[in-house]
């Protein structure tokens, strides 16, 4: 590889790595204005790190690990990397439709995993409608 893509390459990733953060940063003062500190607040953070962790694990995780690369050396020796990545990314949609199915029946069972002090409190069934409502986000 020339050091020039590499260092191109170090740029690019690391310019959208830093905007995503920046926007997480603005996400999460915008959460902290519009619902404080209250009960609802707890809930809806407990109920959207439910899909964000499944998306660390599919997106940037084990799938990114094994996706990458495959696909390179596919790309590089002009071997189907388009049906490769096609079919990769339709069995993953696929997947990740399971996942969002069973993870919004087993709502209840999940926040009481990831929030047990939830339990018999208002901030419970409040995590487990936000749950539902926000784990379609992993699809996107």
């Amino acid at each position: 590889m020339k050091p020039i893509r590499l260092i191109s390459g170090v740029l690019t990733v690391g310019f959208w790595t830093l905007l995503s953060r920046i926007f997480g940063f603005v996400r999460d003062i915008l959460i902290a204005a519009w619902l404080g500190t209250g009960p609802v607040a707890e809930a809806f953070l407990v109920a959207f790190s439910l899909p964000n962790m499944f998306r660390r694990f599919f997106a940037e995780g084990a799938f990114n690990m094994a996706f990458v690369p495959m696909f390179s050396k596919k790309l590089e020796a002009d071997d189907g990397a388009q049906s490769f990545a096609r079919d990769a990314f339709s069995g993953l949609a696929a997947i990740l439709v399971v996942l969002t199915i069973v993870a919004t029946i087993f709502m209840p069972w999940l926040v009481l995993a990831m929030a047990s002090g939830f339990a018999g409190d208002e901030r419970f069934d409040i995590a487990v409608t936000l749950g539902r409502i926000v784990f379609v986000y992993i699809l996107f």
